[in-house]
């Protein structure tokens, strides 16, 4: 009669150590993909000329970033267009901004439901910009940069400026704190 106490507790036993294991598996995956601070995320945008950036956009937008009616009357040559933004390696920091301008709308969304649309907003915005840049990037490989690139770049930094507005409107709605630190960046 002792052996089947003894498989009893043997599995007992086993089973109550997988759920521990479960556990503490669980238990690090969520702590290693914790969110991020606020502070963290910050020091990932790399910086872009704020001016330059609003300059660009504001050739085909309003400062609230609707289209302006006349698209075709942009006002920036193509050699201004580079120097103001960088070339195409500005436009690379842009893309990589723009994802962590989406991880700044997440971290408020967390305890301000709202930011839901603006979030998946930014997400479509930054598949356009996306889009935008991997044209130039095609280009430059074609050797047809220098006609691509006051269409496209002039767009995604458009996209980019609407991205950063976005932003700063949802910390300033959801009154978060940091919306100084993002104002004097973005």
């Amino acid at each position: 009669m002792q052996t089947p106490n003894l498989y009893f507790f043997a599995a007992i036993a086993i089973f109550f150590s997988v759920l521990i294991v479960i556990a503490g598996y669980y238990y690090w995956r969520n702590r290693r993909s914790s969110p991020a601070q606020f502070e963290d995320l910050f020091a990932q945008l790399k910086w872009i000329d704020r001016n330059h950036i609003a300059q660009v956009a504001l050739d085909l937008v309003d400062p609230s970033g609707r289209s302006k009616v006349d698209e075709e009357a942009a006002t920036l040559e193509p050699s201004q267009l580079w120097n103001l933004i960088g070339g195409l390696d500005g436009l690379e920091i842009m893309e990589r901004n723009s994802e962590v301008l989406i991880a700044l709308a997440f971290y408020v969304q967390q305890w301000y439901p709202e930011a839901v649309p603006v979030a998946e907003r930014l997400r479509l915005d930054a598949r356009e910009l996306k889009f935008h840049v991997g044209r130039l990037r095609g280009a430059a490989q074609q050797g047809n940069l220098q006609i691509s690139f006051p269409f496209y770049a002039q767009r995604a930094v458009t996209t980019y400026y609407r991205m950063t507005r976005r932003v700063l409107e949802l910390y300033e709605a959801a009154n978060v704190p940091m919306v100084a630190d993002l104002q004097r960046s973005l």
